[in-house]
């Protein structure tokens, strides 16, 4: 398979191709997918923490594993 689809019509890539035609049309386009995939990560990143914070508290709490024996 070559080639691919022909970029017609008003897709997303057919709007980052023809760059011009309107006022920053494939511009605001990237802008606005650059920012939703900035977004993404910020949020993975804070479920992340979160998660990792959730298992340490977990952990703390005496539910994570065997019970231990403390003879100090």
């Amino acid at each position: 398979m070559t080639g691919g689809a022909p970029l017609t019509g008003n897709g997303p890539a057919h709007a980052l191709v023809r760059g011009g035609g309107g006022e920053g049309d494939g511009a605001g386009l990237l802008h606005h997918l650059l920012v939703d995939q900035a977004i993404k990560v910020v949020m993975l990143v804070a479920l992340t923490v979160l998660g990792l914070g959730m298992a340490l508290i977990w952990k703390k709490a005496g539910r994570g594993g065997p019970p231990r024996r403390d003879d100090g």
